[in-house]
């Protein structure tokens, strides 16, 4: 099985309405995908009084995509909450249907004060595929990460001022035998610089002639720059390695 992915990455506009008017611009660029990660983080401008629903909703149904995207928490999840809101990460299916909400655990010191953690960890199966979604500082933790060892792909979005988050990524990869589909944030944000970091991640598993067990992450695709990258995933080479090292019986 073949699935086609794209990652858009690009700079935060004054409002997330806004940013996703420049995700359309770019993803109409872009080969028809089958999921299309909206990176960039531009929740960061939502408040409980607005609704990024209807946009995202818009970009899935318009190219016939399943979207996945950053969200915080927002009048459609919680029309009258006044307590911490929740960041996660959503997929739009190709009708505009939300068919997976994974939220945060992990925040930011800067973030604690506006949201609450939340708790399950889970692998959603979409159009026959096995999705996992991290969002930021969760990559950081194995406990987090290892809930995801059955999915084929896992979709990151984060803000990254440095390599770290892609070299944990990468490291996720290999651990998890999935494809990897990174984003990050491009600009200036709560006075930090943060520089983009997409990437398309395959694990790497190959035995040399001593059968010694080399092991890497495959980079298919990386940049730092503002636009779109794609690739044709196979998902029968994750079910390959997964069979020959099977990691979780390590």
């Amino acid at each position: 099985m073949k699935v086609k992915v794209c990652v858009l990455q690009f700079t935060r506009e004054a409002n997330y309405t806004k940013t996703l008017e420049k995700a359309k611009s770019i993803l109409e660029q872009a080969e028809p995908p089958d999921f299309a990660l909206i990176g960039g983080e531009f929740s960061s401008n939502e408040s409980k009084n607005t609704d990024p629903y209807p946009a995202l909703v818009d970009l899935a149904t318009t190219f016939n995509c399943n979207i996945v995207a950053p969200v915080n928490a927002n009048m459609n999840r919680f029309p009258h909450s006044k307590q911490k809101g929740l960041s996660s990460m959503h997929i739009f299916n190709r009708q505009g249907e939300v068919v997976a909400i994974q939220d945060k655990q992990h925040f930011y010191w800067k973030e604690r004060p506006w949201f609450r953690p939340g708790k399950e960890v889970q692998v959603f199966e979409i159009e026959n595929i096995k999705v996992g979604l991290i969002r930021g500082l969760d990559i950081l933790y194995p406990a987090y990460t290892q809930n995801l060892i059955d999915a084929e792909i896992i979709f990151y979005s984060t803000m990254a001022v440095d390599d770290l988050m892609l070299d944990f990524a990468k490291t996720r990869s290999l651990e998890n035998q999935s494809y990897i589909i990174m984003a990050s944030f491009i600009g200036h944000y709560v006075g930090m610089t943060f520089l983009g970091n997409a990437a398309l991640l395959e694990p790497t598993i190959r035995l040399d002639k001593g059968m010694r067990m080399t092991k890497q992450t495959t980079i298919l695709a990386h940049s730092v720059e503002q636009g779109f990258l794609q690739a044709e995933l196979d998902i029968e080479y994750i079910h390959k390695i997964k069979k020959d090292y099977p990691m979780a019986e390590l």
